[in-house]
């Protein structure tokens, strides 16, 4: 018999547990534990150390570590599963007649092969170098329980603190470590892992102070010198942490007694001078850093030297000196991002509490180009530099008007005379600029000075042009270092913001519709270049002017609100009254004149601005404010009064009381009601009045009541009942009633509260009214790991499915430090939530992500969801929920399908609510957008997001989609345009393949809320369209009429199409028993998709390349030849048109799915062929004959490439 036979684990003998324990060794795990290493050394390579910030115990932690190693610990994970699976040996050993108390502690065991616990910590370890820390901590567990007496565990259990730090579950952490700690046997070779765990556990929390203690017992433990040194940085950093400066600069000189590399001895020298207190000897310190500054190997360094020195000048109260360092600072930085950053916003600070707004903008802005959320005061900063930002492009608008309104007031002939002049200017610019190239030299300022390329205008030619002169582009790279530093190659390079561009980008960014804007002219050596935003008409004046205005205005503002700089704000708003006495602002600016002197003492010029406002305003609340200070609490005491009349006078007028109406209504007058409130006044009292007079009269009033309030919500109903008279439908009031003409339209949703609650059991709190806009929530616990965004993917998937017309927006929020929501708007009322809520609780696939968790779902009205975040809790509104709602809080799943959609519900409930409300028939009134629109959209395809606001800035969303487009849909080069139809802006994408490819593209982009959060609370709609319908869409201004034929012809029909399969595969955890963590045994996914998985058919080999930019011809020789080359003459090639931006180069003759296996194995690896492709996105990949009709009809390359990886690439 084999030896391998003979070696079963279903037999526990000395042969078996020798063969299978050695393999275990030096095979399996071997190899296992070789690939985490590696994965270890690759994290440990590639992550680079921000010495500007407190380092990281591990560079595991950081985010991006979890993909570099995904591979390596992918394999360490399988092979320590398969280990566990080939080799556990479970099975009890043939008993002994003699059983000697070894003999029966060695039988006692569960497991007989030693490295069974070693594999779980291998598992677990590699998991939690994917961050996977749930299954790391599920494997860690698993060795407690399992092994309690195996050596694994104590390694374990320092990685159990690793992994609920990580996670930031720190009670869960302090219960390990009080465990370890108090278990005397401990190993002592682990002390020091343990030192350093519990120095990380401490970190994560802020806890400095303890977490120095853990430090030096690790660096007292630690023999490796490169660990020792990183250690002791970390000391000395959270010495400086712990205001301890002198620990802290003893601390970085032991570092560089420890020999760590050129960087971290460096940056421990500077840190060390950089701590400096005043004690010791300055000056000595100064000299040292300069010598480091003249020596050339500290050039790319040199930045952080000057930082160093400007922090001893500053602690000796040199600012000045300080400031200038820091300047130089941030003017060397090429390379060391961190330090650029770390450098400006030390100097914006300075020029921001010197009141230097523009130059604390500018550096501001330098630095928020490169830091991201998780720089320490991330949020503080970026309100802070957006705020300056809106401040400096006030008064820069100012400057700049100020001086082209001087420019245009002049003579021709000097005007004339001053463009040449900066024509000669501009061209002897680029003279010296080219001659300082020629000569190597690098003036920087000058550089700074010149806002055009080199070279361009002017001498383009041969060898003269700028990118034909090599000298002149090495001069032209290290200016841009000098001002830009190092920067990726991406779009917006120069913004640091990539969510907001400038207008002078917005050409470049969105493509703007040529139609819709005048082309400027960028030459500067065109005269044209400097007229072009001259105010030479009076119109141009004009609105030069009101530009001055609007930022005089707005820079007053923000000096008072943003920044409390009253001085500032005070001249500003002065300047404006100087400047435009009878402007728009007048009265809110004296208000804030006044209120400024106030604030800054001034009593003399306080009155001298109340006083206008009194006697020029004397009606304004501002001017009864001034007279009487308790005026806003008078006026809300006659608002609750008015309240109150008004609901009563509303009883009347339904109760047909209608002398009291009239009475009432009177009374209000009086009060001086707000503005909204009085034209339902007055029409509670038309309509009381009329019915005191024949129909003649009723006609009469009406007219005047329609006349007075045109535009007031029930004037359209006042219209329908005085179209009712004139055609002598109505022979008296009564039948008004009858007919249904007296309801809800005139309610006061502001004042009155039609259903008062103060007296019910949860003290009012919460609204009882089922008008009110509703939303669908899931709250879940906030700790838990779950797929988020597959669940709102479910989610937008059962609406899309679910609800054809209408467009639901899923969002999440934070509702306190333990919970979260999953929140769905909006439905219309209370049964629509209702309807919806009961309909989704029952759909199961909706709530896969959570299974297992402790959630709940409910549905809410606007206004008592902003009642419950401002509680920051859901106990008392589950219980309202409940009693008023449903008593379902979690799912009711069910197998059976109801008899009517939720859809369908909703509308039958609207029917039935209008038919009451109209006593006449319920009709569909046709728009004829079918007719309009051309119903072929099976064609390339443009998203459209419409936003109905002209006059809102769509910058910030436009860069979003920009963005968007590159991360998600990179191979579509998709182009963003602004458009507009009427009333609303629209933001296009273009160039999406087909309808296919348009519908996942929709999908994607409505569950991305942060596409939308730009737009704030303003109404927009989202669609799909095709070039042909654009044009008509614009040319008739009807987006409102095409949103109908969009939910038609898009919606509804991808519906009744078939799913594609879903793309997210859940990681499988490693599994053996029942009572053991999972073993990595991944269960194939099965595809439901359109495409046929009987794949042992005739095959094509197929590369979809674009239809432009590519050398076709070169590549399908290139393909013919290689064919040839290797005796494949019955091999054919084809081209296949997809659409007008994509073609399919087909290769047949491939007998099956083997053959054609092989040889696209042979194709891709002669890299030659794709040379005529250049840099253009393509795909290849195997399909059959069968699959590729399916795929020419379906045109989505995405759904084809899901099923590819499953069917294909997963075997």
């Amino acid at each position: 018999m084999p030896l391998y036979q003979r070696c079963s684990t279903e037999k526990n003998t000395f042969a078996t547990r020798t063969f299978h324990n050695v393999t275990s060794q030096y095979n399996v795990y071997f190899n296992g534990n070789e690939s985490f290493k590696a994965g270890v050394e690759r994290i440990e390579t590639s992550i680079e150390d921000d010495f500007t910030r407190l380092l990281p115990i591990y560079k595991e932690s950081d985010p991006s570590a979890a993909n570099l190693a995904k591979a390596d610990m992918d394999n360490a994970v399988l092979k320590a599963s398969k280990l566990i699976e080939l080799h556990s040996i479970t099975q009890k050993p043939k008993r002994k007649r003699r059983r000697t108390r070894r003999y029966q502690e060695f039988a006692s065991k569960e497991e007989f092969n030693p490295w069974i616990d070693d594999s779980y910590l291998l598992i677990g370890k590699a998991y939690f170098f994917q961050h996977n820390f749930m299954a790391a901590i599920n494997n860690l567990s698993f060795i407690q329980r399992k092994y309690p007496d195996g050596d694994a565990r104590y390694e374990a259990q320092i990685w159990l603190i690793r992994s609920y730090s990580e996670l930031q579950r720190f009670a869960e952490a302090s219960e390990v470590i009080q465990s370890v700690q108090n278990n005397r046997d401990f190993p002592r070779k682990l002390e020091r892992d343990l030192a350093v765990a519990t120095a990380d556990y401490y970190i994560k929390q802020k806890e400095y102070a303890e977490a120095i203690k853990f430090i030096d017992i690790a660096i007292s433990k630690t023999l490796w010198k490169k660990q020792k040194a990183r250690l002791q940085y970390i000391a000395a950093q959270l010495y400086e942490e712990t205001d301890k400066p002198m620990l802290a600069a003893e601390a970085y000189r032991k570092v560089t007694r420890l020999n760590p590399d050129y960087r971290m001895a460096f940056n421990a020298k500077i840190n060390a001078a950089g701590v400096f207190s005043g004690e010791g000897d300055a000056e000595k310190t100064k000299k040292e850093l300069r010598k480091m500054l003249r020596d050339k190997k500290n050039v790319e360094f040199r930045d952080q030297i000057y930082y160093a020195l400007g922090n001893i000048f500053f602690g000796e109260g040199a600012r000045e000196t300080a400031i200038e360092n820091y300047r130089n600072s941030v003017a060397s930085s090429y390379n060391n991002q961190f330090q650029r950053a770390h450098s400006a916003i030390t100097l914006a600070d300075l020029y921001f509490e010197d009141k230097k707004y523009r130059e604390a903008q500018a550096y501001y802005d330098s630095a928020m180009i490169i830091i991201d959320e998780t720089y320490p005061n991330y949020t503080k900063l970026s309100n802070q530099y957006r705020s300056l930002s809106n401040l400096v492009e006030n008064i820069v608008t100012v400057e700049r008007e100020d001086s082209l309104q001087r420019i245009a007031l002049l003579p021709d002939a000097e005007r004339e005379a001053l463009i040449a002049r900066m024509m000669r200017e501009e061209q002897e610019h680029q003279r010296n600029l080219e001659n300082l190239a020629m000569q190597g030299q690098r003036d920087q300022g000058y550089y700074r000075s010149n806002r055009y390329r080199m070279g361009m205008g002017s001498g383009q030619q041969g060898a003269g042009w700028y990118f034909y002169n090599p000298q002149t582009v090495a001069y032209g790279q290290v200016t841009f270092k000098q001002r830009w530093g190092e920067r990726k190659l991406e779009d917006n390079w120069r913004r640091s913001n990539k969510n907001t561009v400038s207008m002078d980008e917005m050409d470049e960014l969105a493509g703007v519709d040529s139609s819709l804007i005048v082309q400027r002219v960028e030459d500067p050596m065109q005269k044209e270049f400097y007229t072009q935003d001259l105010p030479l008409t009076d119109s141009l004046m004009a609105v030069s002017h009101d530009k001055i205005r609007d930022a005089l205005y707005n820079a007053g503002k923000i000096y008072k609100s943003e920044f409390s700089n009253y001085q500032r704000s005070a001249e500003a708003l002065e300047e404006l009254q100087r400047r435009y006495p009878n402007n728009i602002y007048q009265l809110s600016a004296y208000y804030d004149l006044y209120d400024l002197y106030e604030l800054m003492g001034d009593k003399q010029k306080s009155n001298y601005y109340r006083n206008l406002i009194i006697s020029k305003f004397p009606d304004s609340k501002y001017a009864q404010y001034l007279l009487n200070p308790n005026f806003f609490i008078e006026l809300e005491a006659r608002t609750d009064s008015l309240n109150r009349i008004y609901e009563e006078t509303f009883k009347n007028y339904r109760s047909g009381n209608y002398r009291n109406v009239i009475t009432l209504a009177n009374s209000m007058k009086t009060m001086k009601p707000d503005s909204v409130v009085i034209p339902k006044i007055d029409f509670m009292q038309t309509v009381a009045q009329g019915t005191q007079t024949d129909i003649h009269g009723f006609e009469s009033l009406l007219k005047s009541y329609i006349e007075t309030w045109p535009k007031a919500e029930p004037t359209p109903l006042a219209t329908e009942i005085l179209t009712l008279i004139q055609d002598s439908t109505l022979a008296d009031y009564q039948k008004l009633v009858d007919m249904g003409y007296i309801n809800e339209e005139i309610q006061n949703e502001e004042l009155l509260l039609a259903q008062r609650m103060e007296d019910d059991e949860f003290g009012g709190k919460y609204t009882y009214d089922e008008d009110l806009l509703h939303y669908f929530v899931i709250a879940y616990p906030l700790g838990e790991k779950i797929d988020l965004n597959r669940l709102k993917f479910d989610i937008a998937n059962y609406n899309i499915d679910h609800y054809t017309k209408i467009d639901f927006d899923i969002e999440t929020e934070a509702l306190n430090e333990k919970t979260n929501l999953v929140v769905v708007r909006a439905l219309n009322n209370k049964e629509d939530g209702v309807i919806y809520h009961r309909a989704i609780i029952r759909s199961a696939p909706v709530f896969q992500t959570l299974a297992g968790l402790d959630y709940v779902n409910f549905v809410i009205s606007s206004t008592n969801y902003r009642q419950v975040l401002s509680e920051q809790s859901l106990a008392d509104y589950l219980k309202f929920f409940v009693k008023n709602y449903s008593r379902y809080i979690k799912s009711d799943f069910s197998d059976e399908e109801p008899e009517f959609s939720p859809e369908e519900l909703m509308a039958r409930a609207r029917e039935e609510e209008q038919m009451l409300r109209d006593r006449g028939e319920f009709r569909v009134v046709e728009t004829g957008a079918s007719d309009m629109f051309n119903q072929n959209i099976d064609t390339t395809q443009i998203f459209v997001l419409a936003v109905k606001d002209t006059r809102m800035s769509l910058r910030p969303a436009l860069s979003g989609f920009t963005q968007f487009n590159r991360d998600e849909f990179r191979a579509w080069n998709l182009s963003t345009q602004v458009k507009q139809a009427g009333e609303y802006q629209l933001i296009t994408v273009q160039n999406i393949p087909s309808l296919n490819e348009a519908m996942s593209y929709f999908r994607k982009v409505v569950i991305t809320r942060s596409l939308f959060e730009p737009l704030g609370q303003v109404t927009y709609r989202n669609f799909l369209i095709t070039e042909e319908n654009i044009e008509k869409l614009i040319a008739e201004n009807k987006v409102d009429d095409y949103i109908d034929f969009f939910r038609s012809n898009y919606i509804q029909r991808s519906t009744t199409q078939q799913k594609p399969a879903t793309q997210t595969q859940q990681a499988a955890q490693p599994e053996v028993k029942q009572t053991e963590p999972e073993v990595q045994k991944e269960t194939p996914e099965t595809y439901t998709g359109p495409y046929s998985t009987e794949i042992e058919k005739p095959h094509y080999f197929v590369f979809v390349i674009p239809s432009q930019g590519v050398d076709k011809t070169q590549f399908v020789n290139g393909l013919e030849q290689f064919n040839k080359a290797g005796n494949n003459p019955s091999m054919g090639i084809k081209e296949v048109p997809i659409d007008e931006y994509r073609v399919a180069i087909v290769i047949s003759g491939l007998s099956d799915k083997e053959a054609a296996t092989r040889y696209s194995r042979t194709v891709v690896q002669n890299r030659d062929l794709y040379t005529p492709l250049g840099s253009a996105n393509y795909r290849n990949f195997l399909i059959s004959t069968e699959n590729f009709e399916i795929f020419l009809k379906e045109k989505n390359i995405n759904d084809y490439m899901d099923f590819y990886k499953l069917v294909y690439l997963a075997n």
